[in-house]
């Protein structure tokens, strides 16, 4: 018996839908997602290779079987994708009588006529890969940031789309970089020093927003990403929420504290407790279930200062 897997869970994952190896082929570079670029005024401070299908030995076993007895198999991968659109082959597959293999969306299309040949064909069911393609089985791109998956190679790319430890996008402006959760230090400490503030759990600090920018980076003392928000709400004021940019297995959660004291009068102070939220990306939205208002008396014409404290504990 022979168990098909593919053995790049050590490879950097790689991010390489259907949609990007074409791009890819035709030459035309990826075009990174862009956010509302942030500015820091606080003080303080890819891609996998080839992958190869091989059997694991005594995965599967069934009654009667001996570990060890099983084949060792290596495939290219470039042969299960279809050759038209370059997404994973998903039977039903269909073959014109030279043996040229389309998948069934593309199969649709072709109007009878094959697009490596191109003769007049009455395109048939190819059984025998369809066993194939369904019998090969893959880990998950993001295996070695916590995914456990073992899927269909069919729906590989599908599951990677969705994956929860999937990375996450930089939110700064124009960077386009990948990152996964608790791995953003080196990122930022190299890319964006000055647009990063670092705190440790359950100590307060103080930032000095500017009012102008929609969110400021916090990273904690284990390189979970938090972002402070500023959603401005003219001619109230700005609510302010704070957010974890993260996937994966969450591990821990995390609650703040925000309260802003009164230019005028500092005996006038407003507070907020509330639980971060989580999200993959940021996108421009801001949470609605929780945020503190802070009307426009408590501020400067160019500044907001806070006080913060984030908190972090095991889920139960």
């Amino acid at each position: 018996m022979a168990k098909f897997t593919f053995d790049d869970a050590d490879e950097d994952p790689p991010v390489a839908s259907g949609a990007e190896k074409r791009k890819r082929d035709a030459g035309d570079d990826p075009v990174d997602g862009e956010a509302p670029r942030p500015r820091n005024s606080a003080g303080g401070g890819g891609g996998g290779g080839r992958r190869a299908a091989q059997a694991v030995p005594g995965e599967g076993l069934a009654d009667g079987e001996v570990e060890g007895a099983g084949l060792n198999v290596q495939i290219d991968p470039d042969v299960l994708d279809c050759s038209i659109c370059f997404d994973s082959l998903r039977p039903p597959l269909y073959q014109c009588q030279n043996g040229h293999v389309a998948c069934s969306a593309c199969w649709s299309k072709l109007n009878n006529k094959c697009h490596v040949c191109s003769r007049d064909a009455n395109f048939a069911r190819n059984i025998a890969l369809e066993k194939i393609v369904e019998s090969i089985k893959s880990s998950c791109s993001y295996a070695k940031w916590g995914c456990c998956k073992f899927i269909n190679y069919a729906q590989r790319d599908t599951h990677e789309e969705s994956c929860p430890f999937a990375p996450s996008v930089c939110p700064i402006y124009g960077c386009g970089y990948n990152g996964f959760t608790g791995h953003w230090s080196q990122h930022f400490l190299s890319r964006h020093r000055s647009e990063v503030l670092r705190f440790i759990y359950s100590q307060p600090f103080n930032v000095n927003l500017e009012v102008s920018v929609p969110f400021l980076a916090l990273l904690g003392e284990d390189d979970h990403l938090f972002l402070l928000l500023n959603n401005s709400m003219m001619p109230f004021g700005h609510a302010l929420s704070v957010v974890c940019l993260r996937t994966g297995n969450l591990n821990w959660k995390f609650s703040y504290e925000i309260e802003a004291t009164s230019r005028k009068k500092p005996e006038n102070r407003l507070q907020l407790k509330a639980s971060v939220s989580n999200t993959k990306h940021w996108t421009g939205l801001y949470p609605a279930e929780a945020f503190l208002l802070v009307p426009c008396d408590f501020c400067n014409s160019s500044n907001i200062v806070l006080n913060i404290s984030i908190e972090r504990c095991d889920v139960v």
